[in-house]
């Protein structure tokens, strides 16, 4: 998961599957900073998965009021567009137009409302799910069993890259056996 402030591209370099957040939740989305960053990352657009719009953390109705425009600036720099979902967004509908869910949200919330909200995403031929803030091996694990298509979080700025992506990717072999359980508020 790459960023605005996100300074080193090496990993992307070399050919990795990537995904870009817009730094809403950090309360440091810079407009300016988002599109710099969008022109930056042109050369790596066929590993791309998606590119999530800017969004406002915690309420979902002014998160979709910007999809619409944001979409089309990432549309026209060639990468699959995620809509963020957050809180409130279970009384709305998702846009046809995503490529992909990034399920962001209050923990309780996406507890309650995550499940259906992938669900409608799939009914609409979303490509893929994705879910923020995913630091520990429950996390990982509860998401693997509902069928996520990627997860991130924090856990390798702590642990290191060789020992935090060994860890990940065993939470991720245990939770392919799992049974569909998604309580992001409890699994931590």
């Amino acid at each position: 998961m790459v960023g605005p402030r996100v300074r080193g591209l090496a990993p992307l370099a070399e050919g990795r599957w990537w995904a870009s957040d817009n730094d809403g939740f950090t309360g440091h989305f810079q407009a300016a900073a988002f599109l710099a960053h969008l022109e930056r990352l042109r050369p790596f657009a066929p590993r791309c998965l998606f590119v999530a719009a800017p969004d406002v953390v915690g309420d979902a109705a002014a998160t979709l009021a910007l999809f619409p425009r944001w979409r089309s600036v990432i549309e026209a720099h060639d990468f699959p567009v995620a809509v963020v979902a957050q809180d409130g967004q279970e009384a709305l509908a998702l846009p046809e137009s995503a490529n992909w869910l990034f399920l962001a949200g209050s923990d309780a919330w996406r507890g309650r409302h995550g499940p259906a909200l992938i669900a409608q995403a799939g009914a609409l031929g979303y490509w893929g799910v994705h879910v923020g803030r995913v630091n520990s091996a429950r996390r990982v694990q509860a998401c693997v069993a509902l069928g996520a298509d990627s997860c991130d979080g924090t856990y390798l700025r702590f642990t290191g890259v060789e020992r935090g992506l060994r860890d990940v990717q065993g939470w991720v072999e245990a939770g392919a056996g799992q049974p569909g359980l998604f309580d992001l508020a409890r699994a931590v």
